[in-house]
């Protein structure tokens, strides 16, 4: 049995892993590479076992190496999350919240979800991230973010544990410019043809489900592109690219906003909406605080 283990060792065994060289890790550490050598050299002998091998000039972690630095990951992801506590930023005390925000999400649907945060007594800053769910939630993993907003469901292959919370959805319509509209309303949704479309991702589930729909009417349109920023797609729309999808939820604001109108639904084809926050030992009521809100706040759009 491996008793006695200098977790000085083990940290910079992971700063090195993280990083992908000794030398890029002694510059975080503030050692010197001969420092930080020795002492992952120290931790090996204790083990017993290769924690890396040579590549070139580089390091490739050996396969302990890649299950030391899983348990590794885990170890100091709970250590940051208890010296938050000591710092009030958890449970009762005052703390600073960060968000991340899935492209595809219309940002005027998250403003309604995120106010109460913003009013809340225990938030002294509220850091919001846009970007891909993928990406998000990879830096959840890693504490960089609390709270991740998405239109996915989880991937069954998430390498960490997550909570998924439904937050709801809305039904899909086309939104045109004003002179589109005029031509379109009378024959939607056979006009969809008469015009480009503008899509989200290739792939997507709303993309699938909008070509379904399509393909049961026997519509065949121009895609004039994919796009999965919901705010460049409405403003590609906007600018009269094409007609384009958007959540029935927001339909006032989208109008208002780009200057454009709502022409028809999307039968049976939706946008949904979750909550992924992370599994962590000490519980924020702040999380379930928010799921109820945005729950009741999709309920009543």
């Amino acid at each position: 049995m491996i008793t006695n283990i200098n977790y000085n060792h083990l940290y910079y065994f992971w700063q090195v892993a993280k990083h992908g060289s000794i030398a890029a890790a002694s510059k975080v550490l503030f050692l010197t590479p001969q420092t930080v050598s020795a002492q992952i050299t120290a931790l090996e002998e204790r083990l017993n076992k290769p924690l890396f091998v040579r590549e070139g000039r580089g390091l490739r972690l050996t396969e302990f190496g890649k299950i030391t630095q899983q348990y590794a990951d885990d170890m100091f992801a709970i250590a940051e999350e208890w010296l938050e506590t000591t710092q009030g930023e958890t449970l009762g005390g005052v703390r600073s919240l960060k968000v991340g925000i899935s492209d595809a999400i219309p940002k005027s649907l998250v403003s309604k979800w995120l106010a109460p945060l913003i009013d809340n007594d225990r938030i002294t800053n509220l850091h919001c991230i846009d970007g891909q769910q993928a990406e998000l939630l990879a830096q959840m993993a890693t504490h960089k973010l609390d709270l991740v907003l998405a239109d996915k469901p989880l991937d069954s292959t998430t390498p960490f544990k997550v909570f998924s919370h439904d937050l709801g959805k809305s039904q899909l319509g086309f939104f045109a410019t004003p002179a589109t509209y005029e031509q379109a309303r009378g024959n939607y949704p056979h006009a969809l043809c008469d015009w480009p479309v503008i899509l989200p991702a290739k792939n997507s589930p709303m993309t699938n489900a909008i070509y379904f729909w399509l393909n049961e009417l026997g519509l065949e349109i121009n895609v004039a592109g994919h796009v999965d920023d919901s705010a460049l797609m409405h403003a590609l729309g906007q600018q009269g690219f094409g007609i384009f999808p958007a959540p029935i939820a927001v339909k006032a604001e989208i109008e208002q906003r780009y200057g454009v109108h709502f022409i028809g639904p999307i039968d049976n084809v939706y946008q949904y909406y979750y909550a992924f926050t992370p599994d962590r030992l000490i519980k924020d009521a702040i999380y379930a605080e928010f799921v109820r809100y945005a729950q009741s706040a999709a309920t009543q759009a």
